[in-house]
């Protein structure tokens, strides 16, 4: 697995609904989501982190926050469109651990969404919610150039004199 940088393992997203726990915890305590930012930029370098879950929730993960009041629960998933970076951390939860209220949403969220989640980036989102939390830095989103030789990118034009247009319009395969 190649990687800008050597430290990162995979990138780390969120689902917006995981965005909208974030905001909220904000409005309760700005503290907590620095926490939560410093816990999710480990999963950058060890997706493995935490423990995982078991029942419903198998093959989420969950990490503690705090004095152990707060979860962030996330799975690993494998990308499929050919960036460089395989594992993606999906936060899907953030939340209070009492009363397994953070496990409960989740369950539905789950059921909601379905498996392919709209995701926002962790960079993206720090940058977003504000001067607090730009002392922690996220891994900026591989970039997603092709890996395809540039002679070979030039072939169709040259040897099947196709437009600009057709070539982009066509598929790796």
């Amino acid at each position: 697995m190649t990687t800008a940088d050597p430290q990162r393992v995979c990138v780390v997203r969120l689902t917006e609904d995981a965005v909208k726990d974030l905001y909220r915890l904000s409005k309760k305590d700005p503290q907590i989501v620095r926490s939560v930012f410093k816990r999710m930029l480990i999963l950058e370098r060890s997706p493995d982190a935490g423990e995982p879950l078991l029942g419903a929730l198998m093959g989420f993960r969950k990490l503690s926050v705090g004095d152990r009041d707060w979860r962030i629960v996330w799975r690993v998933s494998e990308d499929a469109d050919g960036t460089p970076i395989l594992d993606i951390s999906e936060v899907w939860a953030v939340g209070a651990r009492s009363d397994s209220e953070v496990y409960e949403e989740l369950r539905a969220r789950v059921a909601s969404m379905g498996d392919d989640p709209q995701l926002r980036s962790l960079k993206d989102v720090m940058a977003r919610m504000g001067r607090l939390y730009e002392t922690y830095h996220a891994t900026a989103e591989p970039s997603r150039s092709s890996a395809m030789p540039q002679w070979l990118k030039a072939a169709p034009g040259e040897q099947l004199k196709l437009s600009p247009e057709e070539i982009a319009a066509m598929s790796g395969e």
